[in-house]
């Protein structure tokens, strides 16, 4: 297998605040990979660099080959990305959402897009604002899952759901896997790594201390 994901010396600095320091790791096609630390490890960081979200002070993080600020364009067509707080037009309903975002990917699988929604029983025709944060992080999900993407980047995907949908979410990571595509998972709940990923980094105040 070739490495999905190359980060070398990866810095970000805030100044007085902690933000991340020489993180290296690499990441196979079709692995599962936990990034496990507790609130305000660096874990936010780190994916908001992948993303293209911020520019980092130093060091280099590559997706697919494409460096994640200079190319974060070709970088994020490879992605589906859920962030740690899901939030959008609180007055478009939930179909909408999943329809505008859809679109912008060139569209999905609606048959796909169906079975998530009915796995993850949600109902698309309530606006944005009348959902609960469970279901708030429902929509999040599928909108990560829906195009099918070769890479999935999600920042504390069970926050907010029942123990149902955390187990339903579990099979879907099992299935992302089984057909090859690679997941990047971030958690502080070290059993829900443990469920579903295949090796984890450990990242403590910036620095990432053990990969196993």
């Amino acid at each position: 297998m070739s490495d999905l994901i190359e980060v070398s010396k990866l810095t970000k600095n805030y100044g007085r605040q902690r933000g991340i320091l020489d993180v290296t790791l690499t990441i196979q096609k079709g692995e599962v990979f936990g990034f496990l630390g507790p609130n305000g490890a660096g874990k936010t960081t780190t994916i908001r660099i992948f993303m293209g979200l911020l520019r980092p002070t130093a060091g280099s993080a590559h997706i697919g080959g494409f460096d994640c600020w200079q190319q974060s364009t070709e970088a994020k067509r490879l992605i589906g990305y859920l962030p740690g707080e899901f939030t959008f037009d609180p007055g478009l309903t939930g179909a909408q959402i999943l329809s505008y975002l859809g679109h912008l990917r060139g569209g999905v699988d609606q048959n796909y897009l169906k079975q998530l929604v009915e796995r993850l029983d949600v109902d698309p025709s309530k606006r944005f604002r009348a959902y609960s944060r469970g279901n708030k992080q429902k929509i999040g999900l599928i909108q990560a899952f829906m195009h099918q993407p070769e890479l999935l980047i999600l920042d504390e995907p069970t926050s907010g759901l029942d123990p149902l949908n955390q187990q339903e979410f579990y099979k879907m990571i099992a299935e992302t896997h089984q057909a090859g595509r690679t997941v990047f998972l971030s958690s502080h709940i070290l059993p829900e790594v443990e469920h579903t990923c295949q090796r984890v980094g450990i990242i403590r105040e910036g620095e990432l201390v053990q990969i196993s």
